[in-house]
Order: C-alpha cells, then structure tokens, then sequence
C-alpha cells in the first residue's frame, strides 16, 4: 500500500473510527447512567425498610406491654393487611435475588461497578428480609393482643380426666 491510497482513506477510517468512539462514549455514560439509578433505587428500598422496620418493631413493642382494653383486629381486616404485605414482601425479596444474580453475571458490568450493584442488592435483600421478619412479630402482637382479650368458652380443664370428660360430651 502507497502513502496516497492511505492518504486517501483516511477521512473515512477517521469517520468510522469517531462514530465508534462516540457509540462506545454514549453506551459508557448510558451504562453509567443505569448503574447510577439502580444504586439510588436500591438505597431507597433499603432505606425505606429500614425506617419500616423501626416503626414495626416498636409496635410490636408496644403492643406486649401495653394494657389490654379492647381487641385491635376484631374483624380480622389488619391480619388481612399483614398477610398481603408479607406476600409482597417475599415477592420482592424473590426479584431483588434474581436482579442480584442477573448483575453479577452482567458482562457489561466490571470492577467497582459490578460491586456497587451486587452490593447495594445484597443491602437491600437484607433490609426487606428483616422487615419481613419484624412484620411476622408485629402480626403475632396484634394477635396475641387480642388473644388475651377473648373471653373463654368455660370452665378451665385442670385434669386429664377433666379432659376425657369434656370430649366425651362434645
């Protein structure tokens, strides 16, 4: 090859080889750009369990100390709330460990990028776990609340005779 005939293509190999400089540029900071709104995202979920977290174990703190004057759940609406809450909640558990497994075999993702996400993942598969968690104590005080306001239905049985006795009636 002559130095005019690479002379001569050279406007055209600059062009082509700007072009994929700026595509690699625009992919980069597009990249960048979702790695930057996942991590927000993921501090969000995190922080908001958190704080949810707080609130529940409170409550249920409250609620074994507290006196029992009348049942909190009588028409069983709050335990309906807990269990649709606990089912979102393991629904999001579920995506944020397929999201997590999906960035950490995302080839576009490398380094400190690949940590941040997998790590902010884990963060937040922690938080919702442990709100998870606190909702079940939560639960079980609102029911136990109520529990020991139930009125009962006779006379204790205080013997295994007793027992045989009553089931023999029923």
């Amino acid at each position: 090859m002559d130095a005019e005939q690479t002379c001569a293509s050279a406007p055209a190999e600059v062009r082509v080889f700007c072009e994929s400089v700026s595509d690699s540029t625009a992919s980069s900071i597009t990249l960048l750009k979702a790695i930057e709104q996942t991590v927000d995202w993921l501090t969000l979920v995190q922080n908001r369990a958190k704080a949810d977290s707080v609130f529940a174990a409170k409550t249920a703190e409250h609620l074994k100390t507290c006196e029992r004057l009348k049942p909190i759940d009588a028409d069983g609406t709050v335990a309906t709330l807990f269990e649709e809450a606990e089912e979102g909640l393991e629904k999001l558990y579920q995506l944020l460990i397929r999201k997590r497994g999906f960035a950490r075999n995302a080839p576009e993702l490398e380094g400190d990028n690949k940590d941040a996400v997998v790590d902010e993942y884990t963060e937040a598969i922690s938080a919702i776990a442990d709100l998870h968690n606190l909702m079940g104590e939560l639960r079980w005080a609102f029911s136990e609340h109520d529990a020991d306001l139930e009125k009962t239905a006779g006379r204790a049985i205080s013997s295994p005779e007793e027992m045989r006795a009553f089931l023999k009636a029923v």
